[in-house]
């Protein structure tokens, strides 16, 4: 059976979690330095554990179960997505970086988006809709989390691109004609796999490219916004924390 006609069974039996026993959400995060993200985030986990797909693991913080996989891309990220939405994890939560269209954001300010815009070639076959609002609730939440340590938040519209090399001068001028102020490679799948099986999302990206700059990460950044992304990247995951707890209790 193809795997979009499977049963929510298939994957409590395939990871060995017991219906009513998922955990309270789920954290991916898009990166290439995978191995370096991984090991930060899960030190900060309690009773962590490999589950039997690699590389997506559970833990535990502050009496709640969390999981939390480094998936770079739409067509990775919406696998573990898939997995815990089907399964009934209640809220997904994307973290990362991403671009700015918007040349007033600046980097280390996160985008915590009101709404998603899919055109990554894999959110279509999910949820047909041209733009996906985020769950109103976790936004306010990430958003005060993050003014609370100080954080400049951002909101809006938001993209998810196929590929973070196949964007052009050109085309982040059409995006910001069309009011879209920042752009990622996984908001939009988790958003619509959500919207599929009935959960929750949310997103928390810290600014890295002056898109509108014509700048990439390839461009050295100043000494104080080195800083401001460090000091953003490690923040979005205490905020994402701070999510889970407030679903699970």
């Amino acid at each position: 059976m193809a795997i979009l006609d499977l049963q929510p069974s298939v994957w409590h039996d395939a990871l060995g979690i017991p219906q009513g026993q998922e955990p309270a959400a789920l954290i991916l995060e898009g990166t290439w330095w995978r191995e370096r993200a991984t090991k930060s985030r899960l030190s900060r986990l309690t009773d962590v554990r490999e589950t039997a797909f690699p590389e997506i693991y559970l833990g535990r913080w502050n009496g709640v179960s969390v999981a939390y996989c480094c998936a770079y891309g739409a067509a990775r990220a919406v696998e573990p997505a898939h997995v815990f939405a089907q399964m009934g994890t209640p809220l997904l939560i994307q973290i990362g970086t991403c671009g700015a269209m918007d040349g007033s954001l600046q980097t280390g300010a996160v985008m915590v988006p009101d709404t998603v815009c899919g055109r990554d070639g894999v959110s279509q076959h999910y949820h047909a809709a041209k733009a996906l609002a985020l769950d109103a609730a976790a936004v306010t939440r990430a958003r005060t989390g993050l003014t609370e340590r100080g954080i400049p938040v951002a909101r809006g519209a938001h993209l998810t691109w196929c590929s973070l090399f196949a964007q052009s001068d050109a085309h982040c001028a059409e995006w910001s004609a069309e009011g879209l102020r920042t752009v990622d490679m996984e908001a939009a799948v988790v958003a619509a796999v959500a919207a599929r099986f009935g959960r929750r999302a949310v997103a928390l990206l810290t600014v890295w490219d002056a898109l509108a700059e014509g700048k990439s990460f390839l461009d050295p950044l100043t000494e104080a916004q080195s800083k401001a992304l460090t000091r953003a990247d490690a923040l979005i995951f205490d905020v994402a924390l701070d999510l889970a707890v407030d679903e699970g209790m």
